[in-house]
């Protein structure tokens, strides 16, 4: 079996790079597809992005030719990726080739609604090109229902995002972070955070800091924090390298990410597989993950009130944490562990080849 790749470079920030990262590293997957990779998306403005996607078509059009490529399996956003990607399906189809379209977009329904109707009936030609369409969980399944239609219903599969989940849980009970870990854009709910931190600051010990990791291109998070008095209580850290992430993990009592759109952050799945409680919102896939009441806590997004509440309850209530790091744990070891995830992928791409 032979499969080709395509997705965002390595100077990508963001759940698809994690995911794709997932691939690249893990030499069993990558021995048993023979896998080859092909970066079409670079960190840029979207002139730098459709010149270096047109650069790279002939290398992809060429790998495909002089590699016996079985299957091309394109990881998809929203926006110009649907195009850019969209070209590469049709282009491999025409070559005789099998093709998976792996769709990531966080806003991508909410882009769809927007666009007029010849516009969401190019979408709609585009997602239907491809053998298969894998979504990240089943919300994401009745959207590709309705616009594909229910003669290309049986394309669609659920494949959870999925993370290396620790042997044993390390939940640190007596850790005094609370951990936001994203990138600083409105649709993440950022500033919900800060205005509910703020709201239960002289009700919780002092010792309880509000970390913050995540890329801040046009967000101004040292304003916001001096903006809600958050000084010495909130404390901006930068992006998360990867080599960090068990050192802030050890740390943190709660991961925290109240976003209005999502897929299936991978914040949350990599904080569950070490124990970590998770707040987050009820939306998209998430409550796939996040049980309420089990496992964590969700709540409508926007609504800064909640989060206060359930923020203070959890990081006052030690053993209410523990009992959600338990469950949180198994739930992402018997769900969301990358063997899982792995086997199923393989079983798509065995399906296809044969």
């Amino acid at each position: 079996m032979n499969v080709l790749m395509i997705g965002v470079d390595k100077t990508s920030i963001g759940g698809m790079l994690t995911v794709v990262e997932n691939y690249l590293n893990n030499e069993d997957f990558c021995r048993k597809t023979n896998l080859k990779y092909i970066a079409t998306v670079i960190r840029a403005n979207k002139f730098v992005k459709i010149f270096t996607f047109l650069k790279v078509l002939p290398k992809i059009i060429y790998v495909i030719k002089k590699g016996k490529i079985d299957i091309v399996h394109v990881h998809m956003g929203e926006r110009g990726s649907v195009f850019r990607e969209g070209l590469v399906v049709w282009i491999a189809k025409r070559m005789g080739v099998k093709t998976v379209i792996h769709m990531h977009g966080a806003t991508i329904e909410d882009w769809y609604e927007k666009r007029n109707r010849i516009i969401q009936k190019i979408i709609a030609k585009i997602f239907t090109l491809p053998d298969r369409m894998i979504v990240l969980g089943k919300k994401w399944s009745v959207f590709m229902e309705q616009v594909m239609g229910d003669a290309n219903k049986d394309k669609i599969i659920v494949l959870h995002n999925a993370v290396n989940v620790e042997k044993t849980n390390c939940y640190n009970a007596e850790a005094h972070n609370v951990l936001f870990y994203g990138m600083l854009i409105p649709r993440k709910g950022i500033e919900d955070l800060l205005q509910a931190f703020q709201l239960i600051l002289d009700q919780i010990p002092e010792n309880v800091k509000l970390t913050i990791y995540g890329d801040d291109k046009e967000f101004d998070i040292a304003g916001k924090i001096a903006e809600y008095h958050l000084e010495g209580r909130a404390v901006y850290c930068g992006w998360l390298p990867k080599e960090e992430r068990l050192r802030c993990f050890s740390e943190t009592m709660l991961n925290v990410l109240p976003s209005y759109n999502e897929g299936l952050p991978m914040t949350i799945l990599e904080s569950m597989g070490y124990g970590i409680p998770n707040i987050s919102t009820n939306i998209a896939s998430i409550p796939e993950a996040v049980i309420d009441g089990i496992n964590g806590n969700l709540i409508p997004p926007g609504d800064v009130d909640r989060l206060a509440y359930v923020m203070k309850r959890l990081i006052l209530d030690v053993d209410l944490r523990i009992s959600y790091s338990q469950e949180a744990y198994l739930k992402a070891k018997e769900e969301f562990s990358l063997p899982y995830h792995f086997k199923k992928l393989l079983n798509i791409y065995g399906e296809l080849a044969s």
